[in-house]
């Protein structure tokens, strides 16, 4: 006589095989016809080994079957490696329609959950001894997966963490969250040493709610958006931008007064109000000109001993079109100096001052908004 799971799949099969013929006659559809046969192909192939293994019972006869038979087998554990493995797929589906570093996350979690299953199904089977099936698998797995989780942990909890930093509105808003969230993480380390007979699952469980509530909060910053940080000025950009004036801009906000004593400057450029001294190495103070070498970088001081904010630029020129027009605007300017202040510039010039004699200009550094100035001398 045939089993009952014999006789469902050779049911299912002839339903199949004649599903198939009324399908292909009555609609003519290849393709339809075609995985219909394929479901009868499988369906009967199953149907043959189900009569072969007769649903795998044993003979009431076959006594030396008892201890071997699939019932006579220890349960398989409960394991939550199925439950990570199919988290990682949801991050790998998440990753694909938000952010890759979710998709990555999520190829890793996958790995290890299929990884760790596969281990403990096969721990599971060594022996008949549960015992020596736990230390089989703890031989095996311990020595690559703690380190391996632990990294993995600490690297979601860093990213998770930057995440949220980065989506808060202000900075201000950053210091009190983590404030207080240390402070939470502060009182709840206190009360579990206090408390030295919390057992082990209540002691998981807290910290498994703290990693899931930060994995969250960086999934969701992560999917906000990062906040607007707006680029902070330079002096570069000023120089870009042909913005070199007397006027006090983003860039001059909280700018340094001061140098540092052995910065060796080749010059110190110093402005009294009306006009530019130079205070030079072997110079005796009279030189209206200011000699630098070429292709190498010269530090240049600028020291404001006027009433007022001063800004220093360099002029340096560039080639002009056949109109006589610059092709570029080529310069370099410090932040606005206070009365006293000190500023520091680093300039190379690429070519010396005879190459722009036919241009009628010359290297000079100037006081931005004055008439005061000094030609530099390349030479």
């Amino acid at each position: 006589m045939f089993t009952t799971g014999t006789k469902l799949l050779i049911g299912s099969a002839a339903l199949a095989w004649i599903g198939a013929a009324v399908y292909g006659v009555a609609q003519e559809g290849a393709l339809g016809t075609i995985g219909l046969v394929s479901a009868a192909v499988a369906l009967s192939l199953l149907a043959g080994i189900n009569t072969f293994v007769r649903d795998s019972n044993v003979s009431a006869t076959d006594t030396e079957s008892f201890e071997t038979s699939a019932a006579a087998q220890a349960t398989a554990r409960n394991s939550l490696w199925p439950l990570l493995s199919a988290l990682g797929i949801t991050m790998m589906a998440l990753g694909m329609a938000t952010l890759p570093a979710i998709f990555i996350l999520g190829i890793v979690v996958t790995a290890a959950g299929l990884l760790e299953w596969l281990v403990q199904g096969w721990s599971e089977r060594a022996s008949a001894e549960r015992a020596y099936n736990d230390e089989a698998r703890e031989v095996l797995a311990d020595p690559l997966e703690l380190p391996v989780a632990g990294a993995i942990v600490f690297a979601v909890i860093v990213y998770s963490f930057s995440r949220v930093m980065l989506g808060m509105s202000t900075k201000e808003a950053t210091v009190v969250v983590f404030s207080v969230l240390a402070a939470v993480v502060l009182a709840i380390g206190t009360m579990i040493a206090l408390k030295r007979n919390i057992s082990t699952p209540v002691i998981t469980g807290v910290f498994s709610i703290g990693i899931v509530a930060v994995i969250a909060g960086g999934a969701i910053a992560g999917l906000n958006g990062e906040r607007e940080v707006h680029e902070h000025e330079t002096t570069a950009d000023l120089a870009e931008e042909n913005e070199c004036g007397p006027e006090e801009t983003h860039a001059d906000d909280k700018a340094s007064q001061t140098v540092a004593a052995k910065s060796n400057p080749a010059a110190t450029l110093i402005f009294d109000g009306a006009a530019l001294e130079i205070d030079q190495a072997g110079d005796d103070g009279n030189s209206e000109t200011l000699t630098l070498p070429r292709s190498n970088p010269s530090n240049i001081m600028f020291l404001n001993e006027s009433d007022g904010e001063a800004r220093l630029v360099l002029e340096l020129h560039p080639p002009v079109d056949e109109s006589g027009v610059p092709i570029s605007i080529e310069r370099i300017c410090t932040t606005l100096v206070e009365e006293g202040g000190r500023q520091f510039m680093t300039a190379e010039f690429d070519r010396p001052s005879f190459a722009l004699e036919d241009e009628g200009v010359a290297y000079e550094f100037v006081v931005a908004g004055t008439d005061a100035s000094v030609e530099v001398v390349v030479p």
